[in-house]
């Protein structure tokens, strides 16, 4: 939230994404975080607006895929790149070794492709091909602090090859997070090597780094500034079923539900597997029908039971209960303003709440301040409706961003504790230097 702003401030919880303030409008909030995925299925993205999301991976990375194995600490015998070579069979020739390891790369057998990219490294450490390909063999093999290692020092070697910052990109949005900070760094690079390819040249890379664009910008809560790039990435690939679900996803987060609705069926109809697109689909419907959502959401946790539970679901009274433990465990300040206001529960929030703000506020939310930030002197323009303060929390929202009874009253405490900061004036960085994101 913009302290000081003349209308009034949403804020919205989000647990896994990240977080940003909606600035100017209805509200301050808190956003939900996404589930994580390969090559994002997702995402729901990350968060922001002055909120904090869950993470929707955890929404995309959509989504991230951090399934990948960690390898074991063991010592391996001798191995060469093309079967038959000895450690004392004479080297291979550069050239000879990176097209091994693409060919490899490509037919999934990882291992080999990374004994390959690294046998030609040691031919020519200063091969931007040999490090790119250690980069992506590493992170198919759950590798991510060396595959960042490598592609690092493929950037040092060439800082201006696209390819290498798109493999960057991918990494640090897809792979290595949730996390604002490494998501934003992704975002650098691919918006880095969206400037450096000309227009017309390579356009399946100039589609790969736009969809990586527009899925970092979805995961940071900038779903409207997302759309253009997914647009672009689509008049270079229209069918491409990961473009059209990105897209779809940032029509939810811009509370466009009728052309999100749309968007997730056409993705389902070409991939009925999609778990992110059943998850979203699912979170689409049950704003106008909770029995058409429930399959969705099952058939998302039966697909990717990790990155989808079965959600933390308390009856309102329960829920209620559950918030007064919470308000009487909080610091005295924090009771105190809750006692200035009215604490409001729901299930989702309205759409009225979110489209209160340009662009709008993420519809998983977790929770929002409604109204005028206290001490906030100067009058907002006239004829503007201002409504009265209010802390409200998003039961619903709450139940699928926690695994358990005992985190579920955490984010309750931090979402009521990040909302009272919105109702006191501090911004989402103030926020988040203190822990509240």
């Amino acid at each position: 939230m913009v302290a000081g702003s003349l209308t009034t401030v949403v804020v919205v919880v989000v647990v896994a994404a990240g977080a940003g303030f909606a600035g100017v409008g209805v509200g301050c909030c808190k956003r939900a975080a996404k589930p994580a995925a390969v090559d994002k299925q997702l995402t729901g993205r990350g968060a922001g607006k002055g909120t904090r999301e869950v993470a929707r991976g955890a929404a995309r990375a959509p989504l991230r895929e951090r399934e990948a194995a960690a390898a074991a600490d063991r010592i391996k015998p001798p191995q060469r790149c093309f079967p038959g070579d000895t450690p004392l069979s004479p080297p291979r020739s550069h050239d000879s070794l990176v097209d091994r390891a693409g060919a490899r790369f490509e037919a999934a057998d990882f291992e080999t492709a990374l004994v390959c990219a690294e046998e030609a490294a040691q031919e020519n450490p200063d091969s931007v091909e040999a490090h790119h390909g250690r980069a992506l063999a590493l992170a198919q093999l759950g590798q991510l602090n060396e595959a960042r290692d490598a592609i690092t020092r493929a950037l040092a070697l060439d800082p201006d090859d696209p390819e290498t910052l798109a493999a960057a990109a991918d990494l640090y949005v897809n792979r290595l997070g949730p996390s604002t900070q490494l998501t934003e760094i992704g975002l650098a690079y691919a918006e880095r090597a969206s400037r450096l390819l000309r227009r017309g040249q390579q356009p399946r890379l100039a589609a790969r780094v736009a969809l990586i664009e527009g899925q970092a910008l979805n995961d940071l809560g900038r779903a409207s500034e997302a759309l253009p790039r997914i647009e672009h990435a689509l008049q270079i690939r229209p069918d491409d079923v990961e473009t059209r679900y990105e897209r779809a996803v940032a029509y939810f987060e811009v509370c466009k539900f009728t052309e999100a609705k749309a968007g997730l069926e056409w993705v389902l109809k070409r991939d009925p597997d999609h778990a992110y697109g059943h998850h979203y689909l699912g979170l689409t419907l049950e704003r106008s029908d909770e029995a058409a959502a429930r399959p969705h959401f099952a058939r998302a946790r039966a697909l990717r039971p990790r990155d989808f539970g079965v959600p933390v679901t308390l009856a309102p009274a329960d829920f209620q209960k559950l918030v007064d433990e919470v308000v009487a465990q909080l610091p005295a300040e924090a009771r105190d303003a809750l006692t200035r206001l009215p604490l409001e529960i729901t299930d989702l929030p309205a759409l009225a709440d979110l489209t209160a703000e340009d662009p709008p506020l993420s519809p998983t939310v977790l929770g929002l301040f409604r109204g005028i930030p206290e001490g906030v002197t100067c009058k907002p323009p006239e004829g503007t409706a201002v409504p009265p303060q209010a802390i409200v929390l998003y039961r619903r929202n709450l139940a699928r961003a926690v695994v358990d009874r005992a985190e579920l009253k955490r984010e309750v405490r931090k979402t009521l504790l990040h909302e009272i900061g919105h109702m006191k004036g501090e911004d989402d960085a103030a926020l988040r230097a203190r822990g509240l994101e």
